[in-house]
Parts: C-alpha cells; structure tokens; sequence
C-alpha cells in the first residue's frame, strides 16, 4: 500500500517531547556520575535548593527539607558505594540508594505515608521460590512502588498486580543485547526524533522511528488514534537533524493540526499533539533520540511502564537474588543471567540517576555534548 504524502510545511524545530509547564534542563555536556550527584547533593546541602519543593511556612518547609535532605545523604552514600562494585553485588547498593531517592521525591506529595516510620518497599519477591528469570515475577504491595509509579505517570497500580521480570528487563534499553542472549525476548524501546512544524496556515508534530507499534496491541491503538504513518519528506534529514549515514527510517505525522493565529505558531498546543500519546513516551537518557517509545508491558491491555520505573523495579528483584539466591548468578550454572545482571549494574546506573533528577526536579534533564550542538 502507498503511503500518503506529508503534509507540506516551511517551519520546523527539532524538539524532544515535554509538557510545556516544565521545561526541561538542558545540559551543554555529558552525563556523568560525578556532574549529576553533585547536583543531587545540592538538594541536600543547600537549603534554598532542597526546600523550594515544599510548600508551607518556613518552619513547614525546614522540617520537611530535614527529613530530605537525610534521604539523599543516605541515597547518595550508597551510590557511592555501588559505583565502587564491579559486579551485579552492585544492586543491592543501587536499590537501597534508589529507595531513597524515591522517598525524598514522594516526600512533597506523600508526606504522611514518608514520615509515618516504616514504609514497605511496595514489590515483594519470594526468592526461595525462585527459578528462572523468565517464569519470576514481582509483585505490587501498598509502599513506595506503586506511590512513585503514580506519581510519575498518573496512574494507579493496585495491590497484588504481577510484575513479569522478562517483561520489565525487555523494557530497559540499556541491557539489550544481554536480554537477547538470556533468551527473554526482544528489547522493546523504541527510540524516536520528534520535531514541530508548521506550513503558512497551521502547525502539527511529526516522528520519525525504524518502526511502527505492534499492530493490534494496545499500544498501536493509542499510537494509531492519534499519529498516521506518512512518506517521509525529502529532506528528512535536514529536518530532524540527522547524518546522511542515517537510513531506512519511517515517518509519521499527527493527525489533528494547531491553527495558526496572528500571533504566529501556539508552540505549546502543537506540542500537546504529541503529548497524547504520554503514556508511551518516555524521556531519552542518550542524545542520539529525542526520546523513546515506551510500550504497554502487556500487549492486550494498556500497562504503563517507562523504563525508569523498569530499572527500579528490576534493581530491587536484582538485590533480593544478591542477598538471598547469589546462586542465581552462577557463571558456572547460568553464564548468560550472570552477564545481565553484571550488565543491568554497569549499564542502569547513570540512566537511574538521571531518573533520579528529573523525577526530583519535576521536569526531564536532557544532556547533550557541547559538539552536538553545532552542526
């Protein structure tokens, strides 16, 4: 079948995806641990910093800020230390490290459930019944789990939901290669370049990625509702920014349109048009996308499940296996289980941390090189 053509348009800018009430933070450099835990220890060592996200009196706010600031200090310390650990022993630093962090980011919109002494960890996992990885599966308790996962996508996660950890490792993309050889399954993230455009009279989004949603699954419902598959225009290239060595791409545009008024382009409601498929965009941690197509964890149903919450939710399986199976890690026994989750440690750790900024500063953190930035 022969795709429609684009629509025609003489304006265009390449953007990631984001509400535009929060403006992301554009970094000129590269991520790294060191820059981005600098910056997390300045919400806890500088009062102006940490205490803007609280709302109250001053006597409100140093109150919350104390209780914070000792999250962080606790969450940052056991980063520290895992960055120091060559092998997958790292997860067990790296999930209390992320508990933490996730604590001091419900702390604003949860405060009662924080402060009230012990908070359960929200997924729980029974490793003396553990097998393989791909028949485990965590699952959803009242805690921080599903407090943080609500917070981040709006959605609500309700006790006893079954997380299948072959799904969730399928959702990260950091770890693909290993994920394939384990024999999971595909890797599943997508990445996508996004750019706004507009011709003399109305403006709309377009995208462009190797590959469309599964057809008939819930996510290429959403997709297909709101985005259609187009001819990619000649200069594709140009417009999205990209090298000639890049290839075989596919292109879509979406199908409302934003009028244009006297004013000019409505930036913000054409970016809107993108943002109706949120709930399967999540943000970039690699400067080679704008961002990514995160799709449903089940096929026939709609299951929010951004990569960030998949590393989380997998570091905390990763650290049960670490402190009550280690045998699971047998290089012997399971050479290729062995290597994923050496990976998952190497590999998730500075993407957690740019999770960890973003959620806690309530808008995405996008790093690029100062190279990239000229063309």
């Amino acid at each position: 079948m022969t795709l429609p053509q684009a629509r025609p348009f003489t304006k265009f800018l390449v953007r990631a995806p984001y509400a535009p009430d929060h403006w992301p933070m554009f970094w000129s450099e590269e991520p790294s641990p060191e820059l981005i835990l600098e910056n997390l220890r300045r919400h806890a060592e500088i009062a102006s910093v940490g205490r803007i996200r609280f709302p109250g009196s001053l006597a409100q706010k140093n109150r919350l800020w104390r209780e914070y600031r000792n999250f962080l200090r606790q969450a940052l310390s056991n980063f520290d230390g895992a960055l120091s650990v060559s092998n997958r022993s790292a997860c067990l630093l790296y999930y209390y490290a992320m508990l933490n962090f996730a604590k001091a980011e419900l702390l604003s919109a949860r405060p009662a459930n924080i402060l009230k002494g012990f908070v359960h960890h929200g997924l729980s996992f029974k490793p003396a019944g553990a097998k393989t990885v791909s028949g485990d599966h965590l699952t959803v308790k009242d805690g921080v789990f599903p407090w943080l996962y609500e917070l981040r996508t709006g959605k609500k996660l309700t006790p006893g939901t079954r997380l299948p950890i072959a799904r969730l490792l399928r959702q990260i993309p950091e770890i693909g290669t290993q994920v394939i050889d384990a024999n999971l399954g595909i890797p599943r993230i997508r990445p996508f370049q996004h750019a706004v455009v507009a011709s003399p009279t109305e403006s709309w989004t377009i995208l462009l990625m190797e590959e469309a949603p599964k057809p008939g699954t819930a996510t290429a419902r959403l997709f297909r509702k709101n985005f259609q598959e187009v001819q990619p225009v000649p200069n594709w290239q140009v417009v999205f920014s990209m090298s000639q060595r890049v290839v075989g791409l596919r292109m879509f545009q979406s199908l409302n349109t934003v009028p244009i008024s006297n004013n000019g382009w409505d930036f913000e409601a054409t970016m809107r048009l993108t943002l109706e498929i949120s709930d399967i965009i999540s943000r970039r941690t690699s400067e080679m996308s704008e961002a990514s197509l995160s799709p449903s964890l089940y096929e026939s149903k709609m299951m929010v499940m951004p990569p960030a919450l998949a590393r989380y939710a997998v570091t905390y399986y990763a650290s049960s296996l670490v402190r009550y199976k280690p045998s699971s890690f047998d290089f012997q026994l399971y050479p290729a289980q062995a290597i994923l989750f050496d990976s998952i440690a190497r590999e998730c750790a500075l993407p957690m941390l740019i999770d960890t900024i973003s959620g806690l500063e309530g808008r995405d953190h996008l790093f690029n090189s100062s190279a990239s930035l000229r063309a």
